[in-house]
């Protein structure tokens, strides 16, 4: 049976991919950061090792006996008050894990990379996998980040690495336990903390299809191929209508000008100073763009598929009440959800498989 690490398997799109490849017939272990719980392995049934992406001998005992890496461990975060770690992690991680499996002799590496780390056409013109970077100056340390690690993996692609990169764009769907910044979008799009919707756009994709990407980008992609996995191009108003919709609350939203929506980012970036703004400048510069993504190179060579959104937001939704998040607005009792969010996420992981609702 062939063995495969999952750096950041017990992530969002991590536990999903871990999921993927043991039901395909894979012996898994997921490699978790120190400190990190391990309910969610123990809940998979699959074996996990401790190793910072940081520490060079952890990551080479990690890596050993194990003949196929995909590594997903980042810092997804766009608030931090020091961003060192974010750099430290998704960067100079990345370049280590690359060291580490080059040492191994590991067979195949699966880079989780994002649709972030690549550039943006002007227009409605679709991004493909060959668009190069271009938000230097508009966009956030997260996206940056991911850009910096997308040219070391380029640069071991063309030395001859056996690495395979995807490009995931904004991940929905159930068991986000965090939760990550773009299911924190969806409960302060239900709550009504987004009251406002400006120029611009998301491209919204199933996690569940992600994974199922991942397992096709392990089996069939050749050696240094980049795959986009994205899912659907929405306007920010269309996926805020759409997010009201689908989860059947009533909620305020006008459509403003761009003007508008960079005044409010200039409030956030104040905010900021002292805690996580609802939007910031960097934010807004890079969403008032059109995210819009074409993957049919995954589609035609790998098999890649897409549910419909309006799925995967349902099913985003019911886990979210399921296991009682809360959906922030605008009052100010609303400021105590993150303390509520806290708890619900700590409730998801000590739960006991019959009660996870997936």
């Amino acid at each position: 049976m062939t063995r495969v690490l999952v750096t950041g398997g017990a992530g969002f799109i991590g536990r999903h991919v871990s999921e993927q490849l043991r039901d395909a017939g894979y012996e898994v272990t997921v490699m978790l950061a120190p400190g990190e719980s391990s309910a969610s392995t123990d809940r998979m049934d699959l074996p996990s090792t401790v190793a910072d992406v940081r520490d060079l001998v952890a990551l080479d005992r990690a890596v050993a006996g194990h003949s196929i890496v995909v590594h997903m461990a980042a810092i997804y975060s766009l608030w931090m008050k020091d961003w060192t770690p974010l750099y430290d992690v998704n960067v100079q991680g990345t370049a280590n894990v690359l060291r580490a499996c080059e040492d191994a002799g590991v067979d195949r590496v699966v880079y989780t990379s994002s649709i972030a780390a690549l550039g943006v056409p002007a227009g409605l013109a679709p991004a493909n996998e060959d668009t190069e970077f271009d938000q230097h100056g508009r966009c956030a340390h997260y996206i940056l980040s991911k850009h910096y690690a997308e040219r070391r993996v380029r640069a071991a692609q063309r030395a001859g690495a056996p690495v395979v990169t995807v490009y995931p764009a904004m991940p929905f769907g159930p068991g986000d336990h965090r939760p990550t910044p773009t299911g924190m979008l969806l409960l302060r799009a239900l709550g009504g903390a987004y009251f406002a919707a400006g120029p611009g756009s998301v491209n919204a994709v199933d996690v569940r299809d992600v994974a199922r990407g991942h397992l096709l980008a392990l089996e069939n992609a050749p050696d240094g191929g980049r795959y986009l996995l994205s899912g659907h191009h929405l306007t920010m108003k269309g996926f805020l209508k759409l997010a009201h919709e689908v989860g059947q609350v009533s909620r305020p939203l006008l459509s403003v000008p761009g003007w508008f929506m960079r005044a409010l980012g200039r409030i956030g970036d104040q905010v900021g100073r002292f805690t996580e703004p609802l939007v910031d400048s960097k934010a807004v510069m890079y969403t008032s763009q059109h995210l819009t993504y074409d993957c049919s190179r995954a589609e035609t060579e790998l098999g890649y598929t897409r549910r419909p959104i309006e799925e995967t937001l349902a099913d985003a939704i019911d886990w979210f009440r399921a296991h009682d998040y809360p959906e922030p607005g605008m009052g100010l009792w609303d400021l105590r959800t993150r303390g509520r969010i806290r708890e619900a996420a700590r409730k998801e992981l000590a739960a006991p498989p019959a009660t996870q609702g997936e």
